[in-house]
């Protein structure tokens, strides 16, 4: 399979990343403040798709392209007689796709001259990056909230045995956004250091982009056969993104396509309760504001992995508002029990965020029956399938 061109989704929706002061659409000069020079450059790309670099070829071509499964014993249990299509990202170096963003900007990164990596994260996305990071040789500082750490109390060892430092935030009150509250500790890090760049690990364009390598490899193997629902999980919409961009292009130029639902969590709806308007991930007036949906908190505090997003990537919005996107949400005990049937059925132990997708899935193979329906998940191989 030839090196796929990534599809930059932001070029369909300019004009909502904006300076977090004035409010306009921000510039390239003030973003390389932020940023990375390259990843600056490319918040803000015109052309609708990228080509990876010839040095990256490489890196991806280790785990890349992930297989396409049937899931036929999962599609079994379901009934319906649906088809269902499992694009697996597990065979990553992290286990998930979040190490196709953390090589993509880690080499960018390094080809910038940047030393050192801050980022925030829940645990699989500062894992994903710590791996990048000791392949380019570019320092990584993970801030990861008390919460997670004690959900995932792993994920620590993770990261730092990939070559992170790791810096546990603690809880301020009762009432605050964990994602938020380490995201501003990384961010006044980052600022007190020349040779740093703060990252924040979803929802620009410089993550999303590179996550569209898998709905590009879907759309070459499935070009005579397409689905006819794509489902994702979204919670900063990477992995919805992601799955379904190569479809979501068409469906903007009006030539049909599958439908592309997003499965969310019922304590996180950030796409069919997110309110309108103009967003940052920090409150230092540091970050770029995006124009997209945001909520002002999560409403519970059962953990819920990388769900737990209060903002969403532009495109997700702009898509969602255009009629593009369908919303279904989900508590987390339909999200563990569609995962526990996965891995019974299909012998795969899958991360909480895969069985928010899973309960999707099983939601529109009972919508609509006999349907071909592809799904972007993350698992690992159970020991004990045969």
């Amino acid at each position: 399979m030839s090196a796929p061109n990534l599809i930059n989704l932001y070029a369909y929706c300019r004009d909502r990343v904006l300076d977090p002061v004035t409010r306009a659409p921000i510039t390239e000069a003030r973003l390389a403040e932020v940023l990375p020079e390259s990843l600056a450059a490319m918040e803000l790309a015109e052309q609708t798709h990228v080509a990876i670099p010839e040095e990256l070829h490489s890196v991806f071509a280790e785990f890349r392209p992930t297989p396409i499964i049937d899931a036929k014993r999962f599609a079994d249990a379901i009934g319906g007689g649906c088809q269902i299509l499992v694009k697996d990202e597990g065979s990553s170096p992290s286990g998930n796709h979040k190490m196709n963003s953390a090589m993509w900007i880690a080499y960018h990164a390094a080809r910038d001259g940047v030393r050192t990596l801050i980022t925030e994260t829940t645990g699989n996305w500062g894992h994903a990056l710590a791996i990048a990071g000791a392949r380019f040789g570019v320092r990584v500082v993970c801030f990861i909230d008390e919460k997670s750490v004690s959900a995932r109390p792993d994920r620590v060892a993770l990261m730092t045995e990939a070559g992170a430092e790791v810096i546990v935030v603690g809880a301020e009150g009762e009432d605050y956004d964990p994602l938020v509250l380490s995201a501003d500790r990384a961010v006044s890090y980052a600022r007190s250091r020349e040779d740093s760049r703060y990252i924040f690990g979803s929802v620009y364009n410089y993550f999303i982009l590179p996550q569209t390598i898998a709905g590009v490899e879907v759309r070459q193997v499935l070009e005579q056969t397409p689905p006819d629902i794509v489902v994702g999980s979204c919670g900063g919409g990477a992995n919805l993104l992601g799955i379904s961009a190569a479809y979501l292009v068409d469906r903007v130029a009006g030539d049909g396509g599958p439908e592309v639902v997003c499965a969310e969590s019922s304590l996180c709806p950030i796409v069919s309760k997110g309110i309108p308007g103009e967003y940052s991930i920090d409150n230092q007036q540091f970050y770029p504001l995006l124009k997209t949906y945001g909520l002002d908190r999560l409403l519970g505090d059962t953990y819920i992995g990388g769900l737990g997003s209060t903002i969403v990537a532009a495109p997700v919005a702009a898509f969602h508002e255009e009629g593009l996107i369908r919303t279904r949400s989900f508590t987390d005990q339909e999200a563990l029990d569609a995962a526990e049937l996965f891995q019974k059925t299909e012998g795969r132990r899958v991360a909480l965020e895969t069985g928010y997708q899973l309960a999707g899935v099983i939601a529109e193979a009972r919508r609509r029956p006999g349907a071909r329906i592809l799904v972007n998940i993350s698992s690992v191989r159970a020991n004990s399938f045969a």
